[in-house]
């Protein structure tokens, strides 16, 4: 009965602490109930409860992966699978060490297993860093800041290390052989050395005054359209261009120097690219606007970037959604104009892509974008936790999400629910280097290797164990 009620338990913390919506907090919590039940069942039946939770805990994302990405049953069965050996490997893992009376081993070593699934669904997967829990984190300010340091995978340390540490101390474990490295005591310590450090890092990052360059008033809307842009030389297509040219009038005439509209907003030809130029370019800003360029038989998704003088530049999309997008062509290079990047969409999936924009020089993203309705709040939040890697103001108009204007500690500075949205926001670039994570990349993984190496050798070493009674 204990062990269904643990099941029960994790699982329903991690269908409310993960997901498309998450409640933060739930998310550090989710764990704690398998783990302290795997102390006084054997592995077998800890495994059990912990493929129950996880089960429960992915049902909220089932019909998202299948009707709303249109994935393949295999693919979403390889998500999950991942995902059960990620989390049965690491209450396992927990268990052996914590019954070896090896704490802060369990609680230092173990997360590097959950953090190398999630590097290597990042690099297996088509979808970048998308699968990880470091996003249920998005919105609590002083968490997000280890993304500035480790990038999302310090995060998701976190997020595993302190329920193991808090199981070990509710968990009530003896083991005879006692030194200064056992029982509840060490567990302790190590909470209090994850909380000081952490917090030492956050207070630092969101106090240190970054340098701020001119001050930039940018406009961003984004009204009902389809899902593959409307040709502008039809009916509706016209109807919605001519709507589109009043907003951005409008937000000029207000102060903005840069218009961000959303992704794939129209379908256009070289024939038909002057109607676009003319109805949207401004003689006072820059308008970014997605469409659908069909040229010599192709189609690209991309960013048209209206200059005031008249020049227009094409971006395309560099990485694609699959099944979705199989029709479109990728592009493969980046546009930065001083301090000024553009991508769309996916490409913030991919923390490699959005150093290089950094390493460029750029301190501001403008981000045409389209969503799915149902992601909307994950999907800007992915764009939020990039902006924190990088140090950069991520400016980012989703037709089927939200609308979002972010600073590069996390700070939402403007934000509205696409259909009919539109916000003016004065924000600022910054100066200066980055952050540490965009000089150094992905150092945190190679660390959880050695880690995973030093916990398997620990679980394997003999010693007593002796559950509680």
């Amino acid at each position: 009965m204990m062990t269904i009620v643990a099941a029960l338990l994790s699982g329903l913390l991690w269908l409310g602490g993960s997901g498309l919506h998450p409640v933060a907090a739930l998310t550090w919590l989710a764990p704690i109930p398998l783990i302290l039940t795997s102390l006084r069942v054997r592995p077998r039946t800890a495994l059990g409860a912990t493929a129950s939770a996880w089960t429960i805990g992915q049902l909220g994302m089932v019909g998202y992966y299948l009707d709303t990405l249109r994935l393949p049953v295999p693919v979403v069965a390889g998500v999950f699978g991942l995902g059960l050996i990620v989390a049965g490997g690491t209450v396992l893992l927990a268990r052996e060490l914590l019954l070896r009376g090896r704490t802060v081993t369990a609680v230092l070593t173990v997360p590097s297993l959950w953090v190398l699934g999630e590097y290597a669904a990042s690099r297996l997967f088509p979808h970048g860093a998308w699968w990880s829990l470091a996003y249920t984190q998005a919105d609590v300010r002083p968490v997000i800041q280890v993304t500035a340091l480790t990038g999302v995978w310090g995060v998701t340390y976190l997020l595993v290390a302190v329920p193991i540490a808090l199981a070990a101390v509710l968990g009530g474990v003896r083991p005879t052989r006692v030194s200064r490295l056992d029982g509840p005591r060490p567990a302790l310590a190590c909470l209090l050395a994850l909380l000081v450090g952490t917090g030492t890092w956050s207070t630092w990052s969101l106090s240190r005054a970054p340098q701020p360059s001119a001050p930039m008033t940018v406009g961003l809307v984004a009204l009902r359209q389809s899902e593959d842009g409307l040709p502008i030389d039809e009916s509706a297509g016209r109807d919605l261009l001519t709507r589109y040219g009043l907003r951005v009038e409008g937000l000029v005439g207000r102060g903005a120097r840069v218009v961000v509209l959303p992704e794939k907003v129209f379908a256009v030809t070289d024939s038909t690219l002057p109607l676009l130029v003319d109805a949207l370019r401004q003689a006072e800003a820059r308008v970014v606007v997605g469409a659908v360029l069909r040229r010599a038989g192709t189609a690209y998704n991309v960013a048209l970037v209206l200059d005031p003088s008249g020049t227009v530049t094409t971006y395309a999309k560099q990485h694609l959604v699959p099944g979705l997008e199989d029709w479109l062509r990728s592009g493969d290079e980046t546009f930065v104009d001083g301090r000024l990047g553009v991508a769309i969409c996916k490409d913030l999936d991919f923390p490699g892509l959005v150093r290089r924009y950094r390493a460029q020089g750029a301190t501001m993203l403008l981000v045409p974008a389209l969503d799915l309705n149902s992601d909307g709040w994950l999907h800007s939040r992915m764009a939020l936790v990039r902006g924190v890697e990088n140090g950069l103001t991520v400016v980012r108009a989703a037709g089927l999400g939200r609308v979002t204007v972010t600073d590069p500690s996390g700070r939402i500075l403007g934000e509205a629910t696409s259909d009919d949205a539109e916000l003016l926001v004065t924000a600022a670039s910054t100066t200066g280097w980055g952050t540490a994570y965009s000089r150094t990349g992905d150092w945190f993984p190679g660390l959880c290797l050695a880690l995973f190496v030093v916990a398997v050798g620990g679980a394997r070493r003999r010693s007593t164990v002796v559950t509680a009674q």
